[in-house]
């Protein structure tokens, strides 16, 4: 993206934000989630505030980020670099700007404690939680967005098909989780989105098992769950093979577990209640008899971090729209024996949907 098309976007983001504190009522927010602050500024370090006001944005910062913040941030968002503590230089601008008392913060994300360092430093503004509207906005995402995600989910594919050549009897789970960050580094993630999971034998019945010493054995499951970031946005991909032949039981979840897939990708798309998504694939393991072995929702957003909104499970109340990408991952589980997990990542569309990963979802046999 050309960095006038870069301006454009923010500018884009930034009137829609303002429209929704219009919305609701509120003369500013302040934007203290750094994944909603890098969505509207472009800034990537670890210390920040985004101050959005009628006319103006504000990014707040201290001095490690001098440069930095120069080079990340656009012209239409003015920078403010603080030697002294960050409440205290939102206390500034806000004397400073032309808003007025009534400002929101992200209630989900601000701690309790820097919520009363606020209050302290800004005695006259009137702070209402503003809940996730910023997340609410980027849970639609534009084809930039889509294309960053759908290159993170080629950079975890090309991992993993490094990483099945490394799999034989012997080999520990966390030998394998090792050797699976090292290739995702070669193959150019920029970090680990969350800590790969690499689950074996009856460890793989648990949904988010730490890789231990466990060495792998003739007729186990292995389970990989792990992502990559390519600018700042995640992939998330679920696989489960076997080492030398399958079991018939082994056969059985997989396909249980693959048609749960496909049905919940056919219901993915905009307008359809995301809680519609997750009885596509919940219906399918219930009628297979499975129906108490699988007790986490179908899916989740994706994106700048690797949860985010919409939720995909029987309590959401989100309904699908356009550019929502979504993992997929339905499961069975059998305690003391083994469980299959499969996650695609899906884009939703008018009429359609596009799966972004192309990994094969069969039960390989390594």
């Amino acid at each position: 993206m050309k960095p006038e098309e870069v301006w454009d976007t923010r500018g884009l983001r930034l009137r829609q934000v303002l429209d929704r504190l219009h919305e609701s009522r509120l003369d500013a927010l302040l934007v203290s989630h750094l994944p909603n602050v890098r969505w509207l500024t472009g800034f990537t370090g670890s210390s920040a505030f985004l101050l959005v006001e009628p006319g103006s944005a504000t990014l707040i910062t201290d001095f490690r980020y001098r440069t930095q913040a120069s080079e990340e941030v656009g012209d239409e968002i003015s920078v403010s670099i603080t030697d002294s503590d960050l409440f205290a230089e939102v206390a500034r601008c806000l004397e400073e700007g032309d808003s007025g008392p009534r400002v929101g913060f992200e209630d989900h994300s601000l701690a309790v404690r820097d919520r009363r360092a606020l209050g302290e430093s800004c005695g006259a503004v009137m702070w209402e939680p503003a809940g996730p509207l910023v997340g609410e906005l980027r849970s639609t995402k534009d084809s930039g967005e889509i294309e960053s995600i759908s290159s993170a989910v080629r950079v975890a594919e090309s991992a993993l098909g490094d990483l099945l050549g490394t799999v034989r009897e012997g080999v520990s789970e966390r030998d394998l989780a090792v050797e699976l960050e090292y290739r995702l580094r070669l193959a150019g993630s920029e970090s680990m989105p969350f800590d790969p999971i690499v689950a074996s034998g009856p460890r793989s019945a648990l949904p988010h098992a730490h890789p231990g010493e466990r060495t792998l054995h003739e007729g186990d499951l292995l389970l990989i769950d792990f992502g990559a970031r390519v600018e700042g946005y995640c992939s998330d991909m679920t696989r489960t093979f076997v080492l030398g032949a399958p079991a018939a039981w082994q056969v059985e979840i997989h396909g249980v577990v693959s048609r749960a897939v496909e049905k919940a990708i056919a219901a993915t798309e905009a307008g359809v209640p995301a809680r519609n998504v997750d009885r596509a694939a919940r219906d399918v393991i219930a009628e297979a008899g499975f129906g108490d072995r699988f007790g986490h929702g179908t899916g989740h957003g994706v994106g700048l971090e690797v949860h985010e909104q919409p939720s995909v499970n029987a309590r959401s109340r989100d309904t699908l729209e356009s550019g929502n990408v979504v993992t997929i991952e339905p499961a069975v589980y059998l305690p003391g024996r083994g469980g299959v997990r499969l996650e695609e990542v899906v884009v939703a569309g008018e009429g359609g949907r596009r799966v972004l990963t192309g990994f094969p979802l069969d039960l390989g046999e390594l």
